[in-house]
């Protein structure tokens, strides 16, 4: 009887012979209900074939039945002892049911059938890939696995899923993005639609392009709506970008599906830590482990996201608990690595950093970080009263103490400013490879556009060599996060973070950090700003540098509200109050006003600043039927039109056409920065010309307005040489300097100028780092350091003295500046009673 009911529900649902491209399709769009059913029957109907038996599997994986799907693959497997496939499948069920001795068993099982009968599976490209993943169960080399598995598999004429999905998810594993992505990509070649190979694809974008990871998802998630790795990729994008309710969405759209997911629920815990609601973290991670209570990548997943979020103690905690699950779990150990680095616990991080190289050398991260330690070994150290800077041998005599010193002047004034003592030396490491400086920040090189990162105690910039900007006032921004960190107890969105390090740099020098611009302008009238409630979404919603960009300026607006409006005692309050645990918006209800009447508040605090720039003109580009149109139906003058045409003019030497056309749009406009800036084009009309001391002018109100463009610098130097000024010299140079410290040219004016003004200590600074940039004239240098020491220490200006006849042994002005240094240190060492004898009278000699 049992047998006829189980014929006619068979007969129900295959209405034609078992098909496995209909069941693969079932459990591609999501249909794992119907795909499990479909598999049963087809199972009954002809048991030969090992894939209605893993269609169930994965189907009920995907559902959470671990306990059903562990008791049907162990009936089968009692059944055919010599399937792999399925065996594998029942050592991963055996581990979600909380059976690991069973797990354990079925491990040493896959080795000896595969050891005792490689050649029975050799024929078969699913058995080839089942085979690779074995190997790495037993810590097998991974590229052997990829070359000698994964892609023998795909020399098949049927190109199975699972080769593709398997080396592109061991890339995946070991941080090598550009080989997963090509994987996938490969792979969707073969299998257009496929859920996986999408899912897979997407995040392979989690450390690059963001907007290719949403794009990929978004394919994945039409095909199949409840496809849990995609709904949970896309949950640790939207916590990344601080739109936690958006990620809580998706995590309950993938637990509606499976309920017992360890990843989403391990995700639902992070979202409460980050809410600073232990208890109910702690609930949802004892939901995680309910499964399998030994899976460390539950406490790896949730530590990692905290680090995210900056709370590197937090999430270093959750490695350590993640390794006391497993020692040998790579991914913890390079994370809690990298977490120690950010913490300033060098010495602990790297031992973990070698033990994950040395067990896997594939793991790109762990290499990254290994070979960065080989550089950093050659870096120097420099120390002062409150900050360590790590940098290259080449660059720390050049502008090290330079470096020193705007961070000691940052210290007293940010700590004292937001009343608090740090309680460590802050460690500042700059470096002069950019992916050097990648990896160190990100894990892994190929994340550009960063100046500097902050991580506490701990922040990198990339060296003013590999790009002109002003390195100090990347200095004072990054110092800023430091303060602000540590009083938040990293515990504050990014925005906030940005507009505060960018506000304070304007407050130490108005012309550091960003300005309004034609661009800002249009996007905050034409709508585009975020209001105070929902700002994070400014860097949520960023597709490229411009975007973010803005997202900085966004930023820093509300903080300059903030203080204008409220004043800095508010705020910082405000910042006490999110190290304490309260949320950013109820933080800004209970300090500042209702986030109504801030929003409403900001806006047109925004709207009036944007409006006030240039505001009789208009920035749309000129020509075309828009264009006539626009210039038919505004009142206001088209900017654009008008600069083309004074460019125009400059580039015929047409010079007093020039003039006048830039002069008025400078002075009516006021100054914009950006390619809209008249001021740079109207200095060179004004050098056309011949007139230096207006072009003086204009070049200054540059400089008073944007300190990191270096031409108008040079120019002002060069205009100051002239005129012999050497206050006007001291000043330029220092400027140049602050831009880009490894050119000798500002260093040579420096040391021109405090000659002059008798200033031997800027003279001093001058000449080591001319020394340390090795130019010709080292004999004369040495010989000038001399000269400045020897009053102060004799042995030292003897040193340099020697280096000098070193390199010119004929130099006689150092031969007779080293007798009276000779005669001086001879001096210093004699009774104090005799010290005023005269050591070169020939009769005491």
């Amino acid at each position: 009887m049992l047998n006829a009911t189980k014929a006619v529900d068979t007969v129900s649902i295959l209405a034609e012979a078992p098909n496995l491209e209909t069941a693969h399709s079932l459990y591609n769009s999501g249909q794992y209900e119907k795909a499990i059913e479909y598999a049963q029957a087809a199972k009954d109907l002809d048991p030969w074939v090992i894939d209605w038996v893993v269609i169930e599997a994965r189907s009920r994986f995907a559902l959470g039945q671990y306990e059903e799907a562990y008791e049907s693959l162990d009936a089968y497997v009692k059944e055919r002892a010599y399937e792999i496939r399925p065996r594998l499948l029942l050592r991963e069920a055996a581990l979600y049911t909380g059976r690991p001795e069973e797990a354990e068993r079925q491990k040493e099982a896959l080795a000896y059938l595969v050891n005792e009968r490689s050649r029975r599976y050799g024929y078969d490209p699913e058995n080839l890939v089942a085979i690779g993943h074995i190997a790495l169960l037993f810590d097998v080399e991974p590229k052997l696995v990829l070359e000698n598995f994964f892609r023998r598999a795909q020399e098949f004429s049927s190109k199975p899923v699972s080769a593709f999905l398997g080396t592109g998810n061991l890339a995946l594993s070991k941080d090598d993005f550009k080989l997963a992505s090509k994987a996938f990509q490969e792979g969707l070649v073969e299998h257009p639609g496929n859920v996986e190979l999408l899912s897979g694809l997407a995040a392979a974008f989690q450390e690059g392009d963001r907007s290719q990871l949403l794009n990929f998802a978004q394919q994945a998630l039409a095909i199949n709506p409840r496809h849990s790795p995609t709904l949970i990729l896309l949950a640790e994008h939207l916590i990344a970008a601080e739109s936690y309710e958006a990620a809580e969405q998706n995590l309950d759209a993938a637990l509606q599906t499976n309920p017992k997911s360890p990843n989403a629920l391990a995700l639902k815990a992070t979202l409460a830590y980050i809410r600073n609601d232990s208890e109910e973290g702690d609930l949802q991670r004892a939901k995680a482990l309910a499964s399998w209570n030994g899976n460390p990548e539950v406490d790896y997943r949730i530590g990692k996201q905290l680090s995210r979020k900056y709370r590197f103690s937090d999430g270093a905690s959750h490695q350590r608990i993640a390794l006391g699950l497993d020692d040998s779990y790579n991914p913890a150990r390079i994370q809690l690595a990298q977490d120690l680095l950010r913490l300033g616990k060098n010495d602990e991080a790297w031992p973990l950093a070698d033990a994950v190289h040395e067990s896997d050398p594939y793991n790109i991260s762990a290499y990254n970080l290994v070979t960065l330690r080989d550089r950093l070994y050659h870096f120097e150290t420099l120390e002062s009263e409150h900050f360590l800077i790590r940098m290259s041998k080449e660059e720390a005599p050049v502008y090290g103490p330079r470096a020193l010193r705007v961070l000691e002047q940052a210290h007293a004034k940010l700590t004292e400013r937001y009343g608090i003592e740090l309680p460590q030396k802050t460690t500042v490491e700059i470096y002069p490879n950019p992916a050097d400086f990648e990896t160190r920040t990100f894990g892994v090189p190929g994340n550009p556009g960063f100046l500097g990162v902050c991580f506490g105690p701990v922040f990198t910039i990339n060296s003013p060599s590999t790009r002109f900007n002003n390195w100090e006032a990347v200095l004072y921004h990054e110092f800023c996060h430091t303060v602000t960190l540590h009083l938040t107890n990293n515990r504050m969105p990014r925005w906030l973070s940005e507009g505060l390090s960018v506000y304070e740099e304007k407050v130490e020098n108005p012309a550091w950090g960003q300005r309004m611009s034609a661009s800002y302008r249009s996007r905050i009238l034409s709508g585009q700003m975020q209001p105070i409630s929902s700002m994070s979404a400014a860097f949520l919603q960023a597709t490229d540098g411009e975007d973010v960009q803005f997202a900085y300026y966004q930023s820093y607006l509300v903080v300059e509200y903030i203080a204008q409006r409220f004043g800095m005692d508010p705020l910082r309050d405000l910042l006490v109050s999110l190290g304490d645990g309260v949320s950013i918006n109820d933080g800004l209800e209970r300090h500042l006003a209702p986030l109504a009447e801030l929003d409403e508040e900001f806006a047109a605090f925004a709207e009036a600043k944007a409006s006030a720039l240039a505001s009789s003109y208009r920035f749309e580009s000129q020509g075309g039927p828009i264009g006539a149109v626009m210039d038919l139906a505004s009142p206001q003058t088209n900017y654009s039109a008008k600069l083309d045409n004074a460019l125009a003019s400059l580039e015929a030497e047409k010079w007093e056409e020039a003039i006048e056309e830039l002069e008025a749009l400078a002075q009516s406009a006021g100054y914009l920065p950006g390619p809209e800036n008249a001021h740079w084009p109207l200095s060179k009309a004004y050098r056309g010309i011949g007139y230096k001391e207006e072009e003086a002018r204009i070049l200054k109100v540059m400089v008073e307005h944007e300190t990191h463009r270096l031409p108008p610098v040079i120019r002002l130097l060069e205009l100051a040489g002239e005129r012999g000024d050497p206050q006007e010299i001291l000043k330029w140079s220092s400027a140049w300097l602050a831009i880009n410290p490894m050119a000798e040219t500002p260093w040579r004016s420096l040391l021109s100028s405090s000659q002059a003004m008798d200033l031997s200590q800027k003279s001093i600074e001058a000449i080591s780092a001319l020394l340390a940039l090795k130019t010709p004239d080292r004999p004369s240098l040495h010989y000038q350091m001399a000269l400045l020491t020897g009053a102060t220490d004799p042995r030292g200006a003897k040193r340099h003295v020697l280096q000098a006849l070193e390199e010119a042994p004929r130099f006689a002005d150092a031969y007779q500046l080293l007798k009276k240094l000779q005669s001086d240190i001879a001096r210093s060492e004699l009774p104090s009673s005799l010290q005023s004898l005269d050591l070169n009278n020939e009769f005491l000699r």
